[in-house]
């Protein structure tokens, strides 16, 4: 029996209190515990640490403050990428939210990861300096990177209209989709940020109906960059006389 208490107490979270809190409605006691654990951190590995993040994330989502519950799921996914949600956690508008963050903010996300990581050894230094350099003046050349932008802007920019209209419609058709349904999923809670009884199921479908719109913006923003970065071909360098 004392072997098996061992293994329950090595077994416990540092987040299980906050995550009680969260499913039972005790939105500021979860909020206050976690930024405890946060700012300063006081907790060990990067999973956990995201875990913290994310959670506190749904608790500024689910007291509507979002700018505060972007700016924590970019930090969660900056520590811990790979982060997987529970289902049976988190509503579906916080998971299509997650998602939505994730697909807006890749750059910082990457920028924040890369901060993390310490830098193990000194940049190298060349023993001998070259004989000598020939500089050649380049021509001003469109950057893929262009590629990372929204709404076909890169395939526009390269010339290619065609598929810059499909993206830049399919993108803002699951934009206004998930706009309109998570403002009106938003505008039918309570005071204590629940739904009535009558109001249930059109908020379920509603959110069901954004994370389809935000699920199609992010498929679509994906594809653009994959095509542009990967698909399309590199334009052939310009050959040095």
């Amino acid at each position: 029996m004392s072997a098996a208490l061992v293994m329950m107490v090595l077994a416990a979270s540092p987040l299980d209190g906050a995550r009680g809190a969260y499913q039972s409605g005790e939105l500021p006691r979860a909020r206050a515990e976690l930024e405890s654990l946060l700012y300063p951190l006081r907790l060990d590995g990067d999973v956990l640490e995201a875990e913290a993040h994310l959670l506190l994330a749904a608790t500024f989502h689910a007291q509507e403050e979002l700018a505060r519950a972007e700016d924590e799921v970019v930090r969660g996914l900056a520590v811990h990428g790979d982060s997987v949600l529970d289902p049976l956690l988190y509503p579906p508008d916080f998971l299509a939210f997650v998602e939505h963050a994730r697909a807006q903010h890749q750059t910082r996300i990457a920028e924040l990861s890369a901060e993390r990581r310490p830098r193990l050894l000194p940049p190298p230094t060349p023993i001998v300096e070259a004989v000598q350099r020939v500089e050649v003046p380049a021509s001003p050349t469109l950057t893929r990177a262009w590629y990372l932008a929204p709404f076909g802007v890169g395939h526009f920019k390269h010339g290619r209209s065609g598929m810059g209209a499909a993206l830049a419609v399919t993108q803002g058709l699951g934009l206004v989709v998930a706009g309109v349904s998570l403002g009106t999923s938003l505008s039918m809670r309570g005071a204590d940020g629940r739904y009535s009884a009558s109001d249930a199921g059109t908020a379920r479908t509603l959110n069901v109906t954004y994370l389809v719109g935000a699920y199609v913006f992010a498929a679509a923003y994906a594809y653009g960059v994959l095509d542009g970065m990967v698909l399309t071909p590199a334009p052939s360098a310009r050959p040095v006389p």
